[in-house]
């Protein structure tokens, strides 16, 4: 692996980072999967990923568990070589594990028929704004199946 970034990546790496971070991630787990997206092996060492994102040890080795434990990364060996290469899950089942994501999004929408059935008419205009995002919720996860056959379909 080459041993610097270029400024392009460092900056693209950052944005993914923020992206991430504005999610409710930690920032260095944002950087670590934009640092695995941008480099050309796309896989990276723990001594790596320290030395390109300038950052401590503890720092990744507690991203790097976290991450391995949501099943955003994966680590895989090299005969003759005790390192392990961590590199993104994405690519491996990509259409299971959004759909996955997608459903449990629309989770949500149990607690938004609940809180209805709960709610009196006191605010009606409240109450048919959260009607159409429950009524949306359901409509997307209906679609969600669909969409992905369309895909295929188009790719095929």
């Amino acid at each position: 692996m080459s041993n610097s970034l270029t400024t392009k990546q460092e900056e693209l790496i950052e944005k993914i980072g923020v992206f991430h971070e504005q999610r409710g991630m930690q920032p260095l787990m944002g950087r670590i999967l934009g640092l695995l997206m941008v480099l050309e092996d796309a896989e990276a060492t723990f001594d790596e990923i320290v030395e390109k994102l300038q950052v401590s040890k503890s720092a990744v080795s507690n991203a790097l568990n976290f991450m391995q434990v949501k099943n955003f990364i994966a680590y895989r060996t090299k005969i003759g070589d005790r390192k392990r290469y961590f590199y993104l899950r994405m690519g491996e089942n990509w259409e299971t594990d959004l759909t996955h994501e997608i459903m449990e999004l629309t989770k949500i929408n149990d607690f938004f028929k609940e809180v209805l059935e709960l709610r009196s008419n006191k605010h009606p205009e409240f109450n048919k704004n959260l009607t159409c995002i429950s009524e949306f919720l359901e409509f997307f996860k209906e679609q969600v199946p669909v969409l992905l056959e369309k895909f295929k379909n188009k790719k095929n």
